[in-house]
């Protein structure tokens, strides 16, 4: 078989696509979700954190469809391999991490509504 004849394997962009998303969402996740729960006791939301997950998920998605179009064009797998494992771990790591955002913001949610009672009353005796 000649170089021309030979066929080039394709998907190596998306699973190293795949195992770079991966890599980042399982390095930052702890620090992003440490950001939405600032973010969450100051009034924010919880937007970054679905964003986090969906980023997750990505790169899972990527790195599986690497792995397909590797397969089949007889190219090397492991970074795809690499990237699908890295990418269900973050994606585990960081759907658990949102879940406990969640159950602080139900238990504490409360907590902060008595304060912010407590402090209006602070205001009402300052004007007195």
């Amino acid at each position: 078989m000649s170089e021309e004849n030979a066929v080039k394997p394709e998907g190596k962009g998306l699973a190293i696509g795949g195992f770079v998303l991966s890599l980042v969402g399982l390095i930052f996740a702890s620090m992003i979700m440490g950001i939405v729960l600032i973010g969450m006791a100051t009034g924010g939301g919880k937007g970054l954190a679905y964003f986090w997950v969906v980023l997750c998920l990505g790169s899972v998605v990527l790195s599986a469809m690497g792995m397909m179009k590797l397969g089949k064009t007889g190219g090397k797998r492991g970074l795809a391999i690499a990237g699908l494992i890295i990418g269900i771990v973050a994606t585990i790591w960081s759907v658990i991490m949102l879940m406990g955002l969640s159950a602080v913001e139900a238990g504490v949610g409360e907590g902060f509504d008595e304060l912010e009672n407590a402090l209006e009353n602070l205001e009402d005796l300052e004007n007195l």
